[in-house]
């Protein structure tokens, strides 16, 4: 699979969207650093700030919808689309992270998601008959996964699992149609993107 993300700016984190202090940001990772000691669950930079009264829930939303628009104006499929677009494509999307090691797209399951690499690394993996392990892909930041199943509407040809830390955008097919099927720009470069991939696959298959 094409990675391109070596020539891209590094995804930003959400308190470059936050009209807060450093210092604020810096005391608030304190408390995060001082929950995992006591071995308390560490929430997230913008629900400590939050709960710290330091900014309001409509400011929480706002740098979550800035830093969600920019990431998927970042992958390649969506790069075309204007603010107006972004901001309308961004609600069909949410975020979570993954582990290391960990799996979150299983080959034979039928999962009719897409997902975009907002940080981190993924490796695309198939297992044959035997159990055995054949990579196909790493895959980068700003990179789409799980895109294959649109078109051919059939169970996940491959698994996909986390290699470091990893944070994912994930919508459903039904909410995308319309961009994939009456946006030009849009459709165009799924297209080439699902035609990369498939030529890809062959190729692996090719060499069994």
């Amino acid at each position: 699979m094409a990675d391109n993300d070596s020539h891209r700016p590094r995804s930003k984190r959400l308190g470059d969207y936050l009209v807060v202090s450093k210092g604020a940001i810096n005391s608030a990772i304190e408390q995060q650093i001082n929950a995992f000691t006591r071995g308390e669950e560490v929430g997230k930079l913008g629900e400590t700030l939050l709960k710290s009264g330091i900014i309001t829930q409509e400011d929480l939303d706002s740098s979550l919808r800035r830093q969600r628009m920019e990431r998927l104006e970042r992958c390649p499929v969506f790069s075309s689309m204007t603010k107006t677009d972004l901001y309308a494509l961004s609600k069909h999307f949410t975020e979570f992270s993954v582990a290391p090691g960990e799996t979150f797209i299983m080959q034979g399951e039928d999962d009719p998601s897409l997902f975009v690499i907002a940080s981190g690394r993924v490796e695309v993996y198939r297992i044959d008959n035997a159990g055995n392990e054949t990579q196909i892909a790493e895959v980068g930041e700003a990179e789409p996964i799980g895109e294959m199943g649109y078109f051919t509407g059939e169970p996940r040809a491959a698994c996909v699992r986390a290699i470091e830390p990893t944070q994912l955008l994930r919508a459903e097919y039904d909410d995308l149609t319309h961009y994939f099927e009456n946006v030009p720009r849009v459709a165009l470069a799924f297209t080439k993107v699902v035609e990369e991939r498939q030529r890809e696959l062959e190729a692996i298959t090719s060499e069994k």
